[in-house]
């Protein structure tokens, strides 16, 4: 007799049989496996906040529009309240805007954490939003960046798992209905309010006819590298005989709001900015006219050229003639004339023809545990490549980019004697562990703390003065981040192993107001 579909149908409840019997605990760790990967139902990895009834409010709207200014206001009135900021600067901004207005309010950033006694207020970095605490209020700014492919899963975290009564969301609208799906999962009521532009915003065809010579106070100019506006403000210098002033994302936060407060006092004699797109979000500028350098910008990982992304065009655009400047209009154009079209074509699309159509996520230490307790033969960068590759996802989550946290989790691994809750936390700290410099701080200091030493930073590396070129400017930026790290790093290992901070947080303050010098001092010679 010869295999027929009669006989395999006769024979397979025998062989599942024989199978569940001989290799039970092998299928058992199978089944393990694929639910510990199964990453389809984020929502209920919160359990705290599924206990609340939950309203989501999406304020909605281009730049300028007043929407974030009226989720502040609900946070401000609230006796218990949270502000999640995409940036430093903001939750500095917010931070110092409430305590003005008398509502007692902490900072926390990874780097620091400023307390305020009889506090009910926190302004944070959205990757810092506590998921213990019961606000009455929440606000969560620039929410379209929860589809962003490296920081998304902040976005998602604090949508899905914030513990507050009323969260109000603020962002373009790209994101309402992946919001209103998300809400919907959780059993949150939905309520969306869509506003519009306060100031006019137009186009301003003539450009510049002779180049760089056009360039005039108000104006800010958009390049997309730091090679390009250093490049800029030398031209613009020359050409003009104007001081300028300089914002890129490079930079420390205070030396931005120092180059901002500089740039918009009129009598300061440097009232034009050269940025990269770091100013779509974060500083209120008294912007007349955004120039684009070019329409094209590096792709991340610098492999290659793509064009500047339609939300990021307007957001930036939109930084022009901001309500309450001097400017009552905004204009933006471009450097050259070949660009003209591809601007106007960008800011042509209406808001709700964008789309944010999935949601970040990251994995979270629960499911690393559960991982290496099925797999304990994998490293944790063995661990995050597994999870990576083999994660379930339906069309609205996507797991960020890993790149980087794969790196880190690479050079962690060749640091002994830390437990797995000590890498996992670790291998989230802020560097890029494609830096040499920044690779070898980060392993001298994890090296230190593993072997139970005192972790100190060295202050001989701090430079004598105030960089006095470019390639100094670039070195001082890089030590900034290092000192950012080693202050990351003591607000999370265990109290008294990296002694010093204080000091620590006034060389840092040191090096922002350097590099501020520095800034003003190379633009002048």
């Amino acid at each position: 007799m010869g295999y027929t579909p009669a006989v395999e149908a006769l024979l397979m409840p025998y062989f599942l049989e024989f199978c569940q019997q001989q290799y039970k605990q092998e299928i058992e760790a199978y089944a393990a496996a694929v639910a510990t990967l199964d990453l389809r139902s984020p929502h209920t990895w919160y359990p705290y906040a599924r206990s609340i009834q939950r309203k989501i409010i999406y304020h909605g709207g281009p730049t300028n529009s007043g929407k974030t200014y009226n989720a502040l206001q609900a946070l401000a009135a609230a006796e218990r309240g949270v502000y999640c900021a995409p940036l430093r600067l903001l939750a500095m901004e917010v931070y110092e805007t409430l305590n003005h207005m008398g509502v007692y309010c902490d900072l926390v950033t990874g780097q620091e954490v400023l307390r305020v006694p009889g506090s009910g207020h926190v302004a944070c970095t959205v990757e810092m939003a506590s998921l213990g605490m019961h606000a009455d209020v929440a606000v969560i700014d620039e929410i379209q960046l929860i589809g962003d492919d490296q920081r998304g899963f902040a976005w998602s975290r604090a949508l899905l798992g914030l513990p507050a009564n009323t969260i109000h969301v603020c962002g373009d609208t790209s994101a309402v209905p992946l919001v209103r799906y998300m809400a919907a999962l959780c059993g949150d009521e939905f309520e969306l309010h869509t506003y519009e532009r306060m100031t006019p915003l137009r186009v301003d065809p003539a450009g510049l006819p002779n180049g760089w010579a056009d360039v005039a106070p108000g104006d800010a100019v958009v390049a997309f590298s730091r090679k390009d506006i250093y490049r800029a403000r030398k031209a613009i210098e020359a050409a003009t005989g104007q001081r300028t002033c300089i914002v890129y994302g490079a930079l420390p936060a205070e030396t931005r709001r120092q180059q901002a407060r500089l740039f918009n006092d009129p009598h300061s004699g440097a009232n034009i900015l050269i940025a990269s797109d770091a100013i779509g979000l974060g500083l209120n500028f008294n912007i007349r006219r955004v120039i684009f350098t070019t329409m094209q910008k590096f792709a991340r990982g610098g492999r290659g050229k793509v064009p500047v992304p339609v939300s990021l065009v307007k957001q930036i655009s939109g930084r022009a003639g901001r309500r309450n400047s001097i400017y009552p209009e905004g204009c933006v154009t471009t450097l050259h004339a070949r660009d003209l079209p591809t601007l106007q074509k960008a800011l042509a699309v209406p808001l709700e023809k964008l789309a944010t159509p999935a949601a970040g996520l990251a994995p979270e230490y629960e499911t690393v545990e559960l991982l290496s307790a099925q797999f304990p033969e994998l490293s944790l960068q063995a661990l995050l490549r597994k999870l990576d590759a083999e994660a379930r996802l339906d069309g609205r989550y996507f797991l960020c980019n890993q790149e980087q946290l794969l790196e880190t989790a690479h050079w962690l691994g060749k640091v002994p004697g830390l437990s797995l809750p000590e890498q996992f936390t670790l291998v989230n700290a802020p560097i890029d562990p494609f830096d040499p410099r920044q690779r070898g701080a980060f392993l001298e200091f994890t090296g230190a703390y593993a072997a139970g030493q005192p972790v100190l930073f060295n202050e001989g590396l701090m430079p004598a003065g105030p960089p006095a070129s470019e390639p100094q400017m670039a070195d001082a930026e890089s030590l900034h981040k290092i000192l950012g790290l080693w202050l990351w790093l003591s607000y999370r290992c265990e109290e008294g192993t990296f002694p010093g901070r204080e000091r620590v947080q006034a060389m840092a303050r040191q090096i922002s107001h350097w590099l501020n010098l520095g800034l003003q001092n190379i633009q002048l010679r």
